[in-house]
């Protein structure tokens, strides 16, 4: 019993030299401070705020530190529940608004007054500060981090930052995952949306793709995509530079078939002629200048180059006819030729 007795004033002992309830500059290891409090009957207070309390105004807290010079200290507010951080270092360094958490629950980082469950603000850094930074111990060259790069003050704009230099892996993944029960339907799994609070984006850009600030894509608000380009013009897809494919398919409104119609009005070789001295090409082809200035359809154009095919096919029919007919004719002109000789022989 003795022994028990001595082992409990011993630590009584320890935490009363560890503890110190009414000193605002810690010299102990954990020291906790209370500001006298009006209304109430004696100078100090319970550890514990009553809300009951009427009228009460009074801090609480904890100082953690080793000496007088070097100490951080966590209070709550007067008359409320949040809490705050301070330090002193050889002066006192005053209350910073670091953490803060109110009857809400919600948690400030550098706010009194946070309207998220966790909401944080950096201190001004001309535009590059820095809210959240993440990272392992084992690459601590590599990390994440979510900043402001407006490169000002007075704006935000928050860029995601993967930075990753252990090799030549990308340096940040964006992933959407679902169970193979839910890949059904049409919705996509990854959705990128750009837009106004309660309405589409009409003019602006919707997403760009850039190399340090270098635009090398981009998608505008009505669904067209350029490609080493920012000017899209009336096209879904415009590119600046060639596009190599094994195949393209263009889904046609037409086709040029109807120049094998009866009812078709086949232009003679002398009108073929005749445009092509007035006008310096084909009829219903575009002319050099207006493919220049303007382009080419692919779909069109072929089709306008089936139709003069297929009407050189008919005009080849009908020259093979007429090559028939004289081929014919020449036979009968040899035949008779053949006889007139004869006929001059048998007569000498």
């Amino acid at each position: 019993m003795k022994k028990i007795t001595t082992i409990i004033i011993i630590l009584i002992s320890c935490i009363n030299s560890a503890v110190n309830a009414q000193t605002y500059y810690p010299l102990k290891n954990i020291e906790t401070n209370l500001a006298p409090v009006s209304n109430v009957n004696g100078q100090w207070v319970a550890v514990s705020p009553s809300n009951n309390t009427l009228g009460a105004n009074y801090y609480q807290g904890l100082s953690f530190g080793f000496d007088v010079n070097n100490y951080a200290s966590l209070v709550n507010g007067v008359g409320t529940q949040d809490l705050y951080f301070g330090r002193w270092q050889s002066e006192w360094k005053g209350w910073r608004k670091i953490v803060m958490q109110n009857e809400i629950g919600n948690v400030g980082i550098g706010t009194s007054a946070p309207t998220a469950n966790l909401e944080v603000v950096a201190p001004l850094l001309d535009g590059s500060e820095t809210l959240l930074k993440v990272r392992v111990s084992d690459a601590a060259q590599d990390y994440f981090r979510i900043s402001n790069m407006t490169g000002g003050s007075g704006q935000f704009i928050p860029t995601l930052y993967g930075y990753h230099v252990s090799d030549n892996r990308p340096a940040l993944y964006l992933t959407a995952a679902v169970e193979s029960g839910n890949d059904i339907g049409i919705d996509p799994v990854m959705v990128f949306d750009s837009r106004l609070p309660l309405n589409a984006i009409a003019t602006r850009p919707l997403f760009a793709w850039d190399s340090f600030g270098n635009r090398k894509m981009i998608l505008t608000s009505n669904g067209n995509l350029g490609i080493g380009t920012t000017t899209t013009g009336p096209h879904k897809l415009a590119v600046e530079g060639s596009i190599g494919a094994r195949e393209i398919k263009v889904q046609a409104t037409g086709w040029s078939d109807f120049v094998f119609e009866k009812n078709y009005s086949l232009p003679t070789l002398e009108e073929v002629e005749k445009h092509i001295n007035e006008k310096g090409h084909l009829k219903d082809v575009p002319s050099e200048k207006e493919v220049l200035e303007n382009g080419i359809n692919l779909g069109e154009m072929n089709s306008k180059l089936l139709q003069k095919i297929e009407e050189l096919t008919l005009y080849s029919i009908e020259q093979n006819k007429k090559i028939i007919d004289l081929q014919k004719q020449n036979e009968k002109l040899l035949e008779i030729e053949k006889r007139l000789s004869k006929i001059e022989t048998n007569s000498k």
